[in-house]
């Protein structure tokens, strides 16, 4: 039995958490100290439609409206390096955050708005770094890595949910795209994600759980290739 994320909103809006913590205390010169948050959670859903079993990795068969299966319609994002969106995350227990996302291959940067303030994450996961960078004091902090802390691409996302089970329920336009709608459940709770048909990239993603529903959309994705400089930090900036 195979295993996807959970809505990426929910460990995006731990990282904004952190983020605005250390900003606030930098913001007053105080000495910052990193602080450990709860690993990512785990969807583990059911498999549902017509399926194989190899060894241990069951293949879910289920077709979408394309006349293809789900894992043919996931697969189209496999070619995808570099993408760039606006993400919106919404839900009961947590407050709205939105942010400006680009990933390519193993890094990313998010730029979000803290108190009239933007500030930079830049992760590298190869090279095991994270740093919340703020442009208006030219100062950046260097946060403990934690792999369960990284965030989730739409790209990453839609190769978690290959081989898991999930069901085609619909197809619905959404932001304009016409997306396959598939169903996941678990004991945490039910989700349901559209997957955008030409790209194979998740457009929302809906979770509910006894807190409440949590929402995650992507906007404005632009997949043309990103300058790897936009994942570095500036010559010059004060590290913490």
């Amino acid at each position: 039995m195979s295993t996807i994320s959970t809505s990426l909103g929910i460990v995006l809006a731990v990282v904004a958490i952190i983020i605005f913590v250390y900003f606030a205390k930098a913001g007053n010169s105080e000495s910052m100290a990193g602080s450990g948050v709860d690993g990512q959670p785990m969807i583990q859903t059911t498999t549902t439609g017509t399926s194989t079993t190899t060894g241990k990795t069951t293949v879910t068969t289920t077709t979408t409206t394309t006349g293809k299966t789900l894992n043919d319609l996931l697969d189209l994002s496999s070619n995808i390096i570099s993408v760039k969106y606006d993400m919106s995350i919404s839900g009961q227990s947590i407050p709205t955050t939105t942010a400006t996302v680009w990933a390519k291959k193993n890094r990313m940067r998010m730029e979000m708005a803290q108190q009239g303030m933007n500030v930079i994450t830049l992760i590298d996961t190869n090279a095991k770094t994270m740093y919340a960078y703020m442009p208006a004091q030219n100062m950046a902090m260097k946060i403990p890595f934690d792999p369960a802390q990284v965030p989730k691409s739409p790209t990453e996302d839609a190769k978690s949910l290959q081989n898991s089970g999930a069901r085609v329920v619909d197809t619905e336009t959404m932001d304009g795209k016409v997306c396959t709608v598939v169903e996941f459940t678990s004991g945490q709770g039910s989700g349901r994600m559209w997957i955008w048909q030409d790209k194979g990239l998740p457009i929302r993603v809906e979770t509910t759980t006894p807190a409440g529903k949590i929402t995650v959309e992507y906007k404005n994705m632009d997949l043309a290739d990103i300058p790897d400089s936009m994942f570095e930090l500036p010559a010059g900036v004060k590290i913490m």
